[in-house]
């Protein structure tokens, strides 16, 4: 039986704590990301960034740039869900981004491919891509908060 590398063992502890470590209604398995993803701006700042840090680790493990794309689309996906109010903080519960690239990274360690400087560029693409999600849902919200005290105030009068 082959030793499981100790980084990966790491990573899946981080994932399962942000992903599928608690038992919730009906069997539903959700983790800290779900529940801090509630917290306004900061929540979902900081799980996007715990989830780059498995990505950015599986970089350095020597991922190659396909799987790297993989583990980042799975990460704009729940970032993209969650700028939708409400539905994204549902979306939280149920899509586990973190469990799957663990997946992703653990089948990379059973036939791994070279990475390259590529690996490199698609990690800091990624991470900008990534920062710039958060950016534009913070500007978002700005806007909608100045149109809903817009609308307050044109009703009140």
């Amino acid at each position: 039986m082959r030793e499981e590398h100790p980084k990966i063992k790491h990573l899946r502890s981080i994932s399962v704590m942000m992903d599928s470590k608690f038992i919730g209604p009906f069997g539903i398995r959700f983790g800290l990301d779900g529940i801090i993803g509630l917290i306004p701006f900061v929540g979902d700042f900081i799980g996007s960034a715990i989830s780059l840090y498995i990505m950015i680790q599986a970089g350095s493990m020597g991922c190659s740039p396909a799987v790297l794309v993989r583990m980042g689309l799975n990460l704009l996906i729940e970032n993209v869900i969650e700028m939708i109010p409400f539905a994204g903080n549902v979306f939280d519960f149920f899509w586990k981004a973190n469990n799957k690239n663990i997946a992703l990274l653990e089948s990379h360690t059973l036939n791994p491919k070279g990475a390259t400087n590529q690996s490199r560029l698609v990690l800091g693409l990624f991470a900008l891509t990534v920062l710039g999600l958060f950016i534009s849902s913070i500007a978002i919200t700005v806007w909608l908060i100045r149109v809903i005290f817009e609308w307050i105030a044109l009703f009140s009068s």
